[in-house]
């Protein structure tokens, strides 16, 4: 069965993205919720695809690590970061 990435994932898919939340915040990973995975997902390891099969999308979701998403995120401020005027940080240089 594929899975069309264009539209609304369905129901059972985001349940899973959502034990997989869960499943970090078990191992104490409080920080990374339902969206950061979604867009993990969709914007780095789903980005040049318009469809996947289902036992391919469970299994991305399922073998996700922590790692990562970490490094995701972490490039993803760094990119939002560059945009920004040193005036945006002044509340963490002015100390």
């Amino acid at each position: 069965m594929e899975i069309n990435l264009k539209e609304k994932l369905p129901l059972d898919i985001l349940f899973l993205i959502r034990v997989k939340a869960n499943e970090f915040k078990n191992q104490g990973i409080q920080e990374i919720d339902v969206n950061d995975i979604k867009d993990y997902l969709f914007l780095t390891k789903w980005k040049n695809m318009d469809s996947i099969s289902m036992c391919d999308l469970i299994d991305d979701i399922m073998s996700l690590q922590f790692s990562d998403v970490f490094d995701y995120l972490k490039v993803k401020v760094i990119k939002e970061a560059s945009h920004m005027d040193l005036e945006d940080f002044e509340d963490l240089i002015a100390q």
